[in-house]
């Protein structure tokens, strides 16, 4: 055991206090140097704990106001502001895009709906055309021209394929015409969401709240791994090719540090802000949508986020994740029931996620980021996942062991089996 700068603090409700113990040790067998991880349950915040280095360079110790980047966990934050939208009546999930976007019916993309885009579906993972997300701000027109004359790369609704930047520079682009306000996604969600309900999670930091934030490092990926990984890809090469260049001005792993670039309200991966904030939002969601008398979202809303609607090859990363509604899905397995836990993974190990069955919502981030953490599945929040449902089973006493599975491969077969067993 090495000695931990800066070890593990902040708050446990009782009964939790085995979640703290689990990041005491990760950080301890230094695994973990730099992270913050939150959970509510049933309404209530009852784990917030951080822990070491902050800003390497100069010893800042992690702070209970630290703020992280949650990288593509911000896709989440943005998919429950299009529910929000559509639940306010300004959008349907069947809508066709060009139906509020006239000009992206160009080149065949008349008939993609705002439910194919969300769910990866729309053939619009990368752009033909390289293009800076600065383009948000310092130039908006050419950056809408370049979005709405792509080509789709496969025919709309046929396959899927992850759309890491492009979904959220689409979903702006819809926003800013229907809001009535003519808001972005970006100030929709501050103002609508993230404001009343006292969510302190940013798309975009603004440059004055950005001393709170946590310094990026990470972790080099390995020739051998690089290599593997190349072996066993079974996507699109040219999908891949063009996202590991786009967009041109995020030319450094490190680029978030750079407060210009920070403050680009980009909804694909700009967020900003606290584990427990993240886990608040995944908390009143998993909570049935509503908090200290508001309501954030209907349980019907909820539940369109927990269906899945991709899986299977997906051709840009040649992973076989499940996607729904802009959510990431989780398969989870306890005894003969089986659900889904709703949310989104982010670069270098970030995540978010909603347990309805039990209410739950928590959150992790880590400035320390492994690129090789979401294609392998060795993630620094499962430990801490897997202890804080430990400690819902007993405060709720369930007995039964609890899994989570990867693919829709995984869920059929387990479910086909399950349907056999009960035929016995």
């Amino acid at each position: 055991m090495s000695q931990v700068r800066y070890p593990p603090a902040g708050f446990v409700a009782p009964g939790f206090e085995k979640v703290l113990a689990v990041l005491s040790d990760s950080f301890a067998r230094g695994i973990d140097k730099g992270c913050s991880f939150a959970a509510y349950y049933r309404g209530q915040p009852v784990v917030n704990i951080w822990g070491g280095v902050a800003d390497k360079a100069c010893r800042r110790p992690w702070k209970e106001d630290t703020m992280g980047f949650f990288h593509s966990t911000t896709k989440f934050v943005a998919c429950v502001t299009i529910a929000h939208l559509i639940e306010s009546g300004l959008l349907k999930y069947d809508d066709t895009v060009a139906a509020h976007w006239p000009e992206f019916a160009q080149n065949g993309k008349e008939n993609i709906t705002l439910e194919m885009l969300l769910s990866y579906r729309a053939g619009l993972a990368v752009l033909s055309e390289n293009f800076d997300v600065r383009w948000m701000i310092d130039n908006p027109r050419l950056l809408h021209d370049m979005l709405a004359r792509q080509r789709p790369f496969w025919t709309p609704d046929t396959a899927h394929g992850y759309h890491p930047i492009t979904l959220g520079l689409y979903l702006n682009e819809i926003v800013k015409r229907v809001d009535k306000k003519g808001r972005n996604l970006s100030q929709y969600y501050q103002e609508e969401i993230a404001q009343p309900f006292g969510i302190d999670f940013f798309i975009g930091l603004p440059k004055p709240l950005q001393h709170r934030v946590a310094r990026l490092e990470i972790i080099e990926l390995t020739p051998d791994f690089k290599e593997q990984q190349m072996k066993t890809f079974k996507g699109n090469l040219t999908l891949m090719k063009h996202s590991l260049t786009q967009p041109k001005d995020w030319n450094a792993a490190r680029k978030l540090n750079d407060p210009d670039f920070m403050e680009i309200p980009l909804p694909s991966s700009h967020g900003v802000g606290t584990a427990l904030a993240m886990a608040k939002l995944s908390g009143i969601l998993a909570n049935g949508g509503k908090h200290e008398g508001k309501t954030l979202l209907p349980p019907k809303s909820i539940a369109k986020l927990q269906e899945p609607l991709s899986y299977g090859l997906d051709l840009l990363t040649s992973g076989h994740d499940i996607n729904g509604r802009g959510t990431w899905l989780i398969p989870v397995v306890e005894g003969k029931k089986t659900w889904f836990m709703f949310g989104h993974a982010g670069f270098g190990d970030q995540c978010s996620a909603a347990d309805p069955q039990y209410k739950v919502g928590w959150a992790y981030i880590t400035n320390y980021l492994d690129p090789s953490a979401n294609l392998t599945g060795r993630n620094k929040w499962r430990p801490l996942v897997a202890a804080l449902f430990e400690c819902v089973h007993k405060l709720e006493n369930v007995q039964v062991e609890r899994k989570l599975l990867s693919t829709y491969d995984e869920l059929e077969h387990l479910r086909l089996s399950l349907k056999q067993c009960s035929h016995l």
